[in-house]
């Protein structure tokens, strides 16, 4: 399964969240690639620290750019159960690549970007995608601070949602100061740290993702 992180703007909170799924599908079992194609390349160096300092699971980890993402793609999927591609914003190249050969869109979104007149070529850009990738399936999550999302803000999050075909809004809202839990230390995220907050939030958005991943097969 592919899994694809997109945001409006690039973004940390996707790479967090690229990390922690990669890392908890890889508990499950699973022989899992995680691709970096950002500028930050943020991923790929979570996964070298962690490597280096010999932390379980391993996780394996590959840069790449738009020009050679779909090819590298399609020569390493076959040798993987999972692929979690960390993506730049909603224009880059390697954002419309990675959509387009992905099961499932993951789309952190801060209430303040859930606007559909100011951010709709981030719609524009899923629905584009499915075009071309007719089964793919679009999960938007809720990236907030250390408070919950006033019911006005989720409202407009769940309309903006509404926008992108085959789009839904998972339950699960991310706190971001919890899931930075962790990412100060080396090679490390939230799903590390027992019994954190961002590590229950993420273990909740884990299941949400690969249970609406898997709906569609």
């Amino acid at each position: 399964m592919i899994v694809t992180i997109a945001t409006y703007a690039p973004d940390a909170a996707a790479g967090l969240v690229a990390e922690n799924l990669a890392l908890l599908r890889a508990r499950s079992g699973r022989k899992v690639l995680l691709m970096d194609a950002t500028s930050r390349q943020a991923c790929r160096q979570w996964a070298t620290e962690r490597e280096r300092l010999h932390l379980e699971p391993r996780m394996t980890a590959r840069a790449v750019r738009a020009a050679g993402l779909s090819e590298e793609l399609e020569q390493l999927y076959p040798h993987f159960g999972d692929v979690v591609i960390d993506t730049d914003g909603a224009n880059g190249h390697e954002c419309r690549a990675a959509l387009i050969m992905a099961q499932i869109a993951v789309v952190p979104l801060a209430p303040d970007q859930a606007d559909v007149d100011a951010r709709y070529d981030l719609i524009a850009r899923l629905n584009n995608a499915r075009m071309f990738n007719p089964g793919l399936k679009v999960l938007f999550v809720t990236a907030g601070t250390e408070h919950d999302p006033a019911p006005r803000e989720l409202c407009a999050i769940r309309s903006y949602a509404a926008q992108v075909m085959a789009g839904g809004l998972a339950s699960t809202i991310l706190h971001l100061p919890a899931l930075l839990w962790g990412a100060n230390r080396p090679g490390r995220c939230a799903s590390d740290i027992e019994s954190s907050t961002g590590a229950a939030e993420m273990a909740a958005l884990y299941e949400e993702v690969f249970q609406t991943a898997c709906c569609q097969q």
